[in-house]
Protein backbone atom coordinates (compact mmCIF):
# COMPACT_ATOMS: atom_id res chain seq x y z
CA UNK A 1 0.00 0.00 0.00
CA UNK A 2 1.71 3.22 -1.21
CA UNK A 3 1.26 6.93 -0.46
CA UNK A 4 -2.47 7.75 -0.19
CA UNK A 5 -4.33 9.90 -2.70
CA UNK A 6 -5.04 13.14 -0.77
CA UNK A 7 -8.24 13.86 -2.71
CA UNK A 8 -10.19 10.67 -2.12
CA UNK A 9 -8.44 9.21 0.89
CA UNK A 10 -10.44 7.73 3.77
CA UNK A 11 -8.45 6.25 6.69
CA UNK A 12 -11.20 3.71 7.31
CA UNK A 13 -10.92 2.30 3.78
CA UNK A 14 -7.16 1.96 4.17
CA UNK A 15 -7.37 0.33 7.58
CA UNK A 16 -10.15 -2.07 6.63
CA UNK A 17 -8.15 -3.22 3.58
CA UNK A 18 -5.09 -3.62 5.81
CA UNK A 19 -6.99 -5.73 8.36
CA UNK A 20 -8.63 -7.85 5.66
CA UNK A 21 -5.27 -8.51 4.00
CA UNK A 22 -3.68 -9.78 7.20
CA UNK A 23 -6.68 -11.87 8.13
CA UNK A 24 -5.27 -14.20 5.46
CA UNK A 25 -1.62 -13.20 4.96
CA UNK A 26 0.99 -13.75 7.70
CA UNK A 27 2.28 -10.81 9.71
CA UNK A 28 6.12 -10.67 9.55
CA UNK A 29 7.68 -12.84 12.25
CA UNK A 30 9.79 -10.03 13.81
CA UNK A 31 6.64 -7.98 14.36
CA UNK A 32 4.92 -10.91 16.04
CA UNK A 33 7.99 -11.36 18.24
CA UNK A 34 7.65 -7.74 19.38
CA UNK A 35 4.00 -8.43 20.16
CA UNK A 36 4.89 -11.46 22.28
CA UNK A 37 7.24 -9.33 24.37
CA UNK A 38 4.54 -6.68 24.73
CA UNK A 39 2.07 -9.34 25.83
CA UNK A 40 4.44 -10.45 28.59
CA UNK A 41 4.96 -6.85 29.69
CA UNK A 42 1.20 -6.21 29.66
CA UNK A 43 0.45 -9.24 31.83
CA UNK A 44 3.15 -8.23 34.33
CA UNK A 45 1.79 -4.67 34.50
CA UNK A 46 -1.68 -6.02 35.16
CA UNK A 47 -0.54 -8.47 37.82
CA UNK A 48 1.58 -5.75 39.42
CA UNK A 49 -1.57 -3.77 40.14
CA UNK A 50 -2.97 -6.45 42.47
CA UNK A 51 -2.92 -4.13 45.50
CA UNK A 52 -3.98 -1.01 43.65
CA UNK A 53 -7.33 0.49 44.73
CA UNK A 54 -8.25 1.00 41.07
CA UNK A 55 -8.10 -2.76 40.51
CA UNK A 56 -10.33 -3.40 43.52
CA UNK A 57 -12.86 -0.84 42.31
CA UNK A 58 -12.99 -2.30 38.80
CA UNK A 59 -13.55 -5.83 40.12
CA UNK A 60 -16.35 -4.53 42.35
CA UNK A 61 -17.89 -2.81 39.34
CA UNK A 62 -17.72 -5.98 37.24
CA UNK A 63 -19.33 -8.05 39.97
CA UNK A 64 -22.12 -5.54 40.57
CA UNK A 65 -23.00 -5.18 36.88
CA UNK A 66 -25.37 -7.64 35.22
CA UNK A 67 -23.12 -7.86 32.17
CA UNK A 68 -20.11 -8.24 34.46
CA UNK A 69 -18.49 -11.03 36.41
CA UNK A 70 -19.95 -14.50 36.02
CA UNK A 71 -21.98 -13.70 32.89
CA UNK A 72 -19.49 -14.57 30.15
CA UNK A 73 -16.39 -16.56 29.26
CA UNK A 74 -13.71 -13.84 29.12
CA UNK A 75 -11.05 -13.77 31.85
CA UNK A 76 -10.66 -10.94 34.35
CA UNK A 77 -7.48 -10.09 36.25
CA UNK A 78 -7.36 -11.42 39.86
CA UNK A 79 -10.66 -13.28 39.53
CA UNK A 80 -11.76 -16.86 38.99
CA UNK A 81 -14.97 -15.42 37.57
CA UNK A 82 -15.45 -14.49 33.93
CA UNK A 83 -17.27 -11.65 32.21
CA UNK A 84 -18.83 -10.62 28.94
CA UNK A 85 -16.15 -9.49 26.45
CA UNK A 86 -16.86 -5.76 26.66
CA UNK A 87 -16.77 -5.79 30.47
CA UNK A 88 -13.61 -7.92 30.57
CA UNK A 89 -11.89 -5.53 28.17
CA UNK A 90 -12.93 -2.53 30.26
CA UNK A 91 -11.73 -4.07 33.53
CA UNK A 92 -8.47 -5.54 32.23
CA UNK A 93 -7.60 -2.42 30.26
CA UNK A 94 -8.08 -0.21 33.29
CA UNK A 95 -6.17 -2.51 35.64
CA UNK A 96 -3.23 -2.97 33.28
CA UNK A 97 -2.81 0.81 32.97
CA UNK A 98 -3.35 1.50 36.69
CA UNK A 99 0.37 1.66 37.51
CA UNK A 100 1.21 3.67 34.35
CA UNK A 101 4.02 1.17 33.82
CA UNK A 102 2.88 -0.27 30.48
CA UNK A 103 4.48 0.36 27.09
CA UNK A 104 4.38 3.63 25.15
CA UNK A 105 4.61 4.38 21.44
CA UNK A 106 5.75 7.90 20.69
CA UNK A 107 4.33 7.98 17.17
CA UNK A 108 0.94 6.97 18.50
CA UNK A 109 1.57 9.29 21.51
CA UNK A 110 0.07 6.87 23.97
CA UNK A 111 -0.19 3.38 25.41
CA UNK A 112 -1.19 0.68 22.95
CA UNK A 113 -0.91 -2.69 24.72
CA UNK A 114 -3.20 -1.65 27.58
CA UNK A 115 -5.95 -1.16 24.99
CA UNK A 116 -5.40 -3.77 22.31
CA UNK A 117 -4.61 -6.82 24.46
CA UNK A 118 -7.65 -6.54 26.77
CA UNK A 119 -9.95 -6.29 23.76
CA UNK A 120 -8.26 -9.03 21.75
CA UNK A 121 -8.05 -11.44 24.69
CA UNK A 122 -11.68 -10.95 25.69
CA UNK A 123 -12.96 -11.54 22.16
CA UNK A 124 -10.58 -14.41 21.40
CA UNK A 125 -11.82 -16.27 24.47
CA UNK A 126 -15.47 -15.58 23.67
CA UNK A 127 -15.06 -16.67 20.05
CA UNK A 128 -12.86 -19.69 20.76
CA UNK A 129 -9.93 -18.39 18.69
CA UNK A 130 -6.41 -19.80 18.99
CA UNK A 131 -3.30 -17.98 20.20
CA UNK A 132 -1.99 -17.32 16.70
CA UNK A 133 -5.21 -15.60 15.66
CA UNK A 134 -5.21 -13.59 18.89
CA UNK A 135 -1.61 -12.42 18.43
CA UNK A 136 -2.11 -11.51 14.77
CA UNK A 137 -5.26 -9.51 15.51
CA UNK A 138 -3.51 -7.72 18.37
CA UNK A 139 -0.54 -6.88 16.13
CA UNK A 140 -2.73 -5.53 13.33
CA UNK A 141 -4.70 -3.57 15.91
CA UNK A 142 -1.52 -2.14 17.41
CA UNK A 143 -0.39 -0.95 13.99
CA UNK A 144 -3.80 0.67 13.54
CA UNK A 145 -3.31 2.62 16.78
CA UNK A 146 0.02 4.00 15.61
CA UNK A 147 -1.30 4.98 12.17
CA UNK A 148 -4.39 6.73 13.59
CA UNK A 149 -2.24 8.40 16.24
CA UNK A 150 0.08 9.78 13.57
CA UNK A 151 -2.90 10.84 11.45
CA UNK A 152 -4.40 12.77 14.36
CA UNK A 153 -0.95 14.17 15.17
CA UNK A 154 0.55 16.14 18.02
CA UNK A 155 -1.96 18.97 17.52
CA UNK A 156 -4.68 16.56 18.69
CA UNK A 157 -2.68 15.73 21.82
CA UNK A 158 -1.74 19.35 22.52
CA UNK A 159 -5.41 20.33 22.24
CA UNK A 160 -6.10 18.13 25.26
CA UNK A 161 -7.02 14.74 23.79
CA UNK A 162 -5.53 11.51 25.14
CA UNK A 163 -4.46 9.36 22.19
CA UNK A 164 -4.53 6.20 24.31
CA UNK A 165 -8.30 6.67 24.46
CA UNK A 166 -8.96 8.20 21.05
CA UNK A 167 -6.60 6.46 18.59
CA UNK A 168 -6.51 3.49 20.95
CA UNK A 169 -10.19 2.72 20.47
CA UNK A 170 -9.56 2.07 16.77
CA UNK A 171 -6.92 -0.57 17.54
CA UNK A 172 -9.30 -2.40 19.89
CA UNK A 173 -12.00 -2.20 17.22
CA UNK A 174 -9.82 -3.68 14.48
CA UNK A 175 -8.52 -6.50 16.67
CA UNK A 176 -12.05 -7.32 17.85
CA UNK A 177 -13.52 -7.25 14.34
CA UNK A 178 -10.82 -9.59 13.03
CA UNK A 179 -11.45 -12.10 15.82
CA UNK A 180 -15.26 -11.88 15.47
CA UNK A 181 -15.25 -11.94 11.67
CA UNK A 182 -17.17 -8.67 11.89
CA UNK A 183 -17.02 -6.14 9.02
CA UNK A 184 -14.04 -3.88 9.74
CA UNK A 185 -15.15 -0.66 8.03
CA UNK A 186 -18.50 -0.41 9.86
CA UNK A 187 -16.73 -1.31 13.10
CA UNK A 188 -14.35 1.62 12.62
CA UNK A 189 -17.14 4.01 11.68
CA UNK A 190 -19.00 3.05 14.86
CA UNK A 191 -15.97 3.32 17.14
CA UNK A 192 -15.20 6.76 15.74
CA UNK A 193 -18.33 7.94 17.54
CA UNK A 194 -17.20 6.34 20.81
CA UNK A 195 -13.50 7.24 20.88
CA UNK A 196 -12.89 9.97 23.44
CA UNK A 197 -10.68 10.74 26.42
CA UNK A 198 -9.03 13.87 27.80
CA UNK A 199 -5.58 14.66 29.19
CA UNK A 200 -7.40 16.68 31.84
CA UNK A 201 -8.00 13.31 33.54
CA UNK A 202 -4.26 12.71 34.09
CA UNK A 203 -3.54 12.19 37.76
CA UNK A 204 -6.93 10.59 38.44
CA UNK A 205 -8.45 7.11 38.14
CA UNK A 206 -9.90 8.18 34.79
CA UNK A 207 -6.42 8.12 33.27
CA UNK A 208 -6.20 4.31 33.38
CA UNK A 209 -9.93 4.10 32.70
CA UNK A 210 -9.28 5.86 29.39
CA UNK A 211 -7.44 2.71 28.33
CA UNK A 212 -10.15 0.41 29.65
CA UNK A 213 -12.96 2.37 28.06
CA UNK A 214 -11.15 2.40 24.70
CA UNK A 215 -10.76 -1.39 24.88
CA UNK A 216 -14.41 -1.87 25.78
CA UNK A 217 -15.58 0.54 23.07
CA UNK A 218 -13.60 -1.39 20.47
CA UNK A 219 -15.24 -4.66 21.47
CA UNK A 220 -18.71 -3.12 21.49
CA UNK A 221 -18.21 -1.47 18.10
CA UNK A 222 -17.35 -4.83 16.54
CA UNK A 223 -20.36 -6.45 18.19
CA UNK A 224 -22.66 -3.74 16.83
CA UNK A 225 -21.16 -3.99 13.35
CA UNK A 226 -21.62 -7.76 13.35
CA UNK A 227 -25.26 -7.17 14.28
CA UNK A 228 -25.64 -5.08 11.11
CA UNK A 229 -25.16 -1.49 12.30
CA UNK A 230 -22.94 1.13 10.68
CA UNK A 231 -21.88 4.75 11.07
CA UNK A 232 -21.51 7.74 8.76
CA UNK A 233 -19.09 7.38 5.87
CA UNK A 234 -17.95 10.96 6.55
CA UNK A 235 -17.22 10.40 10.23
CA UNK A 236 -13.43 10.76 9.98
CA UNK A 237 -13.78 14.26 8.58
CA UNK A 238 -15.88 15.05 11.64
CA UNK A 239 -13.18 13.56 13.86
CA UNK A 240 -10.58 15.88 12.35
CA UNK A 241 -12.77 18.94 12.80
CA UNK A 242 -13.99 18.26 16.34
CA UNK A 243 -10.80 16.71 17.76
CA UNK A 244 -8.17 19.08 16.36
CA UNK A 245 -6.68 16.39 14.13
CA UNK A 246 -3.94 17.17 11.63
CA UNK A 247 -5.06 14.70 8.96
CA UNK A 248 -1.47 13.71 8.22
CA UNK A 249 -1.77 11.41 5.19
CA UNK A 250 1.87 10.33 5.49
CA UNK A 251 0.69 8.37 8.53
CA UNK A 252 -0.55 5.69 6.12
CA UNK A 253 2.53 5.48 3.90
CA UNK A 254 3.58 1.85 3.29
CA UNK A 255 0.79 0.51 5.48
CA UNK A 256 1.22 -3.25 5.50
CA UNK A 257 4.86 -2.97 4.42
CA UNK A 258 6.42 -1.05 7.30
CA UNK A 259 5.37 -2.09 10.81
CA UNK A 260 5.72 1.05 12.89
CA UNK A 261 4.61 -0.40 16.22
CA UNK A 262 7.87 -2.37 16.28
CA UNK A 263 9.56 0.76 17.73
CA UNK A 264 7.45 0.57 20.92
CA UNK A 265 9.16 1.67 24.16
CA UNK A 266 8.94 0.01 27.57
CA UNK A 267 9.17 1.84 30.87
CA UNK A 268 11.69 1.60 33.70
CA UNK A 269 9.55 3.72 36.02
CA UNK A 270 5.84 3.58 36.90
CA UNK A 271 5.06 7.19 36.08
CA UNK A 272 4.67 9.53 33.10
CA UNK A 273 7.27 8.82 30.43
CA UNK A 274 8.02 12.53 30.25
CA UNK A 275 9.63 12.40 33.69
CA UNK A 276 11.95 9.47 33.01
CA UNK A 277 14.95 11.45 31.72
CA UNK A 278 14.91 13.52 34.92
CA UNK A 279 14.68 10.37 37.05
CA UNK A 280 17.59 8.75 35.21
CA UNK A 281 19.65 11.94 35.60
CA UNK A 282 19.12 11.89 39.37
CA UNK A 283 19.72 8.14 39.63
CA UNK A 284 23.02 8.60 37.76
CA UNK A 285 24.36 10.07 41.01
CA UNK A 286 24.50 6.46 42.18
CA UNK A 287 22.84 4.69 45.12
CA UNK A 288 25.71 5.43 47.50
CA UNK A 289 25.60 9.17 46.80
CA UNK A 290 21.82 9.24 47.16
CA UNK A 291 21.97 7.33 50.45
CA UNK A 292 24.54 9.77 51.82
CA UNK A 293 22.67 12.83 50.58
CA UNK A 294 21.35 15.16 53.27
CA UNK A 295 18.30 16.68 51.61
CA UNK A 296 18.15 19.39 54.24
CA UNK A 297 21.41 20.77 52.82
CA UNK A 298 19.96 21.21 49.31
CA UNK A 299 19.39 24.88 48.55
CA UNK A 300 17.82 24.69 45.06
CA UNK A 301 17.41 22.16 42.30
CA UNK A 302 16.50 23.22 38.76
CA UNK A 303 14.93 20.72 36.37
CA UNK A 304 15.06 21.99 32.79
CA UNK A 305 12.76 20.32 30.30
CA UNK A 306 11.22 20.83 26.87
CA UNK A 307 8.08 23.05 26.96
CA UNK A 308 5.86 20.25 25.62
CA UNK A 309 6.03 18.49 28.99
CA UNK A 310 4.95 21.44 31.10
CA UNK A 311 1.25 20.74 30.52
CA UNK A 312 1.64 16.98 30.99
CA UNK A 313 3.81 16.18 34.01
CA UNK A 314 4.34 19.40 35.93
CA UNK A 315 1.72 19.12 38.68
CA UNK A 316 3.09 21.44 41.36
CA UNK A 317 1.17 20.21 44.42
CA UNK A 318 0.16 16.55 44.01
CA UNK A 319 -2.41 15.37 46.52
CA UNK A 320 -2.32 11.67 45.57
CA UNK A 321 0.10 9.11 44.17
CA UNK A 322 -1.79 9.23 40.87
CA UNK A 323 -1.08 12.96 40.66
CA UNK A 324 2.48 12.40 41.85
CA UNK A 325 3.18 10.28 38.76
CA UNK A 326 2.75 13.51 36.76
CA UNK A 327 4.84 15.79 38.96
CA UNK A 328 8.51 16.55 38.26
CA UNK A 329 8.89 18.07 41.71
CA UNK A 330 7.38 15.18 43.63
CA UNK A 331 9.25 12.50 41.69
CA UNK A 332 12.54 14.36 42.09
CA UNK A 333 11.91 14.61 45.83
CA UNK A 334 11.06 10.90 45.93
CA UNK A 335 14.39 9.94 44.32
CA UNK A 336 16.38 12.33 46.50
CA UNK A 337 14.83 10.74 49.59
CA UNK A 338 15.93 7.30 48.44
CA UNK A 339 12.55 5.94 47.28
CA UNK A 340 11.82 4.01 44.09
CA UNK A 341 9.47 4.79 41.22
CA UNK A 342 8.63 1.15 40.54
CA UNK A 343 5.30 -0.39 41.43
CA UNK A 344 2.75 0.68 43.97
CA UNK A 345 2.35 3.80 46.06
CA UNK A 346 5.27 4.71 48.35
CA UNK A 347 4.03 4.50 51.91
CA UNK A 348 3.63 7.52 54.12
CA UNK A 349 3.79 10.27 51.51
CA UNK A 350 0.16 11.27 51.05
CA UNK A 351 -0.99 13.60 52.29
CA UNK A 352 2.45 15.14 51.77
CA UNK A 353 4.40 15.55 54.99
CA UNK A 354 6.25 18.72 55.96
CA UNK A 355 9.65 17.39 54.88
CA UNK A 356 8.38 16.49 51.41
CA UNK A 357 6.65 19.85 50.97
CA UNK A 358 9.80 21.67 52.05
CA UNK A 359 11.95 19.74 49.57
CA UNK A 360 9.44 20.15 46.74
CA UNK A 361 9.42 23.91 47.36
CA UNK A 362 13.16 23.97 46.61
CA UNK A 363 12.76 22.30 43.22
CA UNK A 364 12.19 24.54 40.20
CA UNK A 365 10.95 23.29 36.83
CA UNK A 366 12.04 25.41 33.87
CA UNK A 367 10.91 25.15 30.24
CA UNK A 368 13.57 25.57 27.57
CA UNK A 369 12.94 24.65 23.93
CA UNK A 370 16.69 24.18 23.45
CA UNK A 371 16.43 20.99 25.51
CA UNK A 372 15.69 17.90 23.44
CA UNK A 373 12.21 16.46 23.99
CA UNK A 374 13.54 13.32 25.66
CA UNK A 375 16.23 14.97 27.79
CA UNK A 376 16.30 16.93 31.02
CA UNK A 377 18.92 18.90 32.88
CA UNK A 378 19.07 18.75 36.68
Amino acid sequence: MNTPDPVNFDPIDALSQFATRFSCAPVPAPSLDVMRLCLLDWVICGLGAVDDPIAAAMLTHATATKSGAGSGVSSVFFSTQTAQPRMAALVNGTISHALDFDDTHFGHIGHVSAVVFPAALAVAQAEGRDFGSFLTAARVGAETAVRIGLWLGRAHYQAGWHQTATAGAYCAAVASAMLMDAPVAPTLRIVAGLATGQKAQFGSAMKPMNAGLAAGHGVEAAQLARAGLDGSHDVMLGVLVTQAGEGNLAAFDRLGEDWLFDTVSHKYHACCHGTHAMIEALLSLGPQSLCQLDVDQIERIAVTTHPRWMSVCNKSDPATWLEGKFSYRFLAALILRGERTIGTEPKGYFPLDAQSRDLIARIDVVADDRVAKWRHRC
